[in-house]
């Protein structure tokens, strides 16, 4: 048995992987996702049912930051830089249209999102390609 045989064994050995596969998404994108699809359903149930209990139309903003929102989670499971900075600055300004339609867990919620989205663990994820 020669180097060149050892060689070519030691090359068929399998090896465990070190980490997750290629192209997995890492949790705290999917965590960020989550915490925005979760704003934007409570967003829109609460906006809803405030519109709908008392006529207040400040209530609508709920309804319409959800659809934003909604378009955000699908940027943002994608890993993309420029979702990232808008859901920051979404985030920002949806803390004051929430509290202007007294949607207090919107409130909450966007706190929430914009404290995680700027953790550095979680910025990472977005580095601008």
């Amino acid at each position: 048995m020669g180097l060149e045989s050892l060689v070519i064994t030691m090359t068929e050995i399998p090896m465990a992987d070190s980490g997750a596969a290629a192209g997995a998404r890492p949790k705290e994108v999917t965590i960020a996702g989550w915490l925005i699809l979760i704003e934007a359903i409570t967003g829109l149930i609460v906006g809803g049912v405030e519109y709908y209990i008392w006529e207040n139309e400040l209530s609508l903003l709920g309804v319409v930051l959800a659809v934003i929102a909604f378009w955000l989670y699908t940027m943002i499971i994608k890993q993309d830089y420029s979702a990232w900075m808008m859901a920051v600055i979404f985030n920002i300004i949806a803390i004051f249209l929430y509290l202007a339609g007294d949607n207090y867990p919107g409130v909450a919620l966007s706190i929430l999102c914009w404290v995680y989205l700027i953790m550095p663990s979680t910025r990472v994820h977005f580095e601008q390609k």
